[in-house]
């Protein structure tokens, strides 16, 4: 019997602080280089683009490609429910990262020749339902069937 595991993500304030603190790292960094105005204000302007893009996209999940939902289905299958509606089927790379403490899924999407990489921590989602989201992807249908 297969198993499908639906898990609901949710907006993640740490990963907004996260993206916040290496937004302002990069700048912190540009801005101790010998200026070169020009350059540094078009460099500053990127760096404050891509974090407010990430913390919008990745963090508060308010675009319409966002994912807001997760479901595992079968060995590598994952299929991520976007912000609009939308099923996106993918697999999941063996170059995915797993610890307690975040989760680092990069999907292969199969409609296109893309890959997506989604950022989670425990927040995003609670800790318990973390929990279950790392205990399957570590062990996928190789757990107990007795656990809920």
């Amino acid at each position: 019997m297969q198993r499908h595991s639906t898990y609901t993500l949710r907006p993640s304030r740490r990963l907004a602080a996260l993206h916040l603190l290496l937004g302002a790292g990069a700048l912190a960094a540009l801005w101790s280089l010998p200026p070169v105005l020009p350059v540094s204000l078009s460099l500053s302007g990127v760096i404050a683009g891509w974090v407010l893009y990430r913390w919008h996209f990745d963090a508060k999940l308010r675009s319409p490609h966002s994912c807001v939902a997760l479901r595992l289905e079968g060995d590598e299958a994952v299929v991520m429910v976007l912000r609009d509606g939308r099923h996106v089927p993918g697999r999941l790379s063996a170059t995915s990262l797993i610890t307690p403490f975040l989760v680092i899924l990069n999907v292969s999407l199969e409609t296109r020749r893309l890959r997506r990489s989604l950022v989670l921590l425990p927040d995003c989602m609670g800790r318990q339902n973390f929990r279950r989201l790392r205990v399957a992807l570590r062990w996928g249908g190789k757990t107990s069937q007795s656990t809920v």
